[in-house]
């Protein structure tokens, strides 16, 4: 019971300085710079273009490497950043740890990788349904195609009919 007390105590404490660590994220970041606005206007412009062509596997495939390699670039990109960030930043956004390009970088391009990995299995499994139906289809044709046969094979295994001879 007291582990419990404890544990809930621990948890609402957490959640407090989560909040608060991210509030204070969101404050520090003036989004009025050009630059952000960029920055979040690309990823925007990268969201739709992933739900636009959701249809398409060969674009999704190459918005999927594109945002592979831009991920891989960000602790690059974060050493670039705090080289020169005077030149088009009003303050030094880039830390080592790289915590600011985690959060506006990477974290979004993380999540539009995962919409396009969703779609290519939702693209899958539609694939996969629609090969089903037509395996179906062709089994249930060969099927009635077969007892077609028999029935023809049955009915000449027991002789010509002929119906003049029943009229003799």
């Amino acid at each position: 019971d007291s582990a419990l007390v404890q544990f809930k105590t621990l948890y609402g404490e957490a959640r407090a300085s989560l909040y608060a660590d991210a509030m204070g994220f969101v404050h520090a970041v003036d989004l009025t710079e050009r630059w952000l606005t960029a920055l979040l206007a690309f990823h925007v412009a990268l969201f739709l273009s992933i739900v636009a062509t959701r249809h398409s596997t060969n674009a999704q495939g190459v918005l999927f490497l594109g945002i592979v390699i831009a991920i891989y670039t960000a602790e690059w990109l974060n050493g670039l950043g705090a080289a020169r960030w005077e030149s088009f930043a009003g303050q030094n956004y880039f830390d080592k740890h790289g915590v600011f390009m985690s959060v506006l970088w990477s974290a979004p391009l993380l999540g539009d990788a995962f919409l396009v990995i969703v779609l290519a299995l939702r693209s899958t499994a539609n694939l996969l349904v629609t090969v089903k139906r037509l395996e179906l289809r062709q089994n249930r044709r060969a099927a009635s195609s077969a007892a077609g046969q028999n029935r023809r094979a049955a009915s000449s295994a027991a002789g010509p009919t002929n119906d003049r001879q029943k009229d003799d």
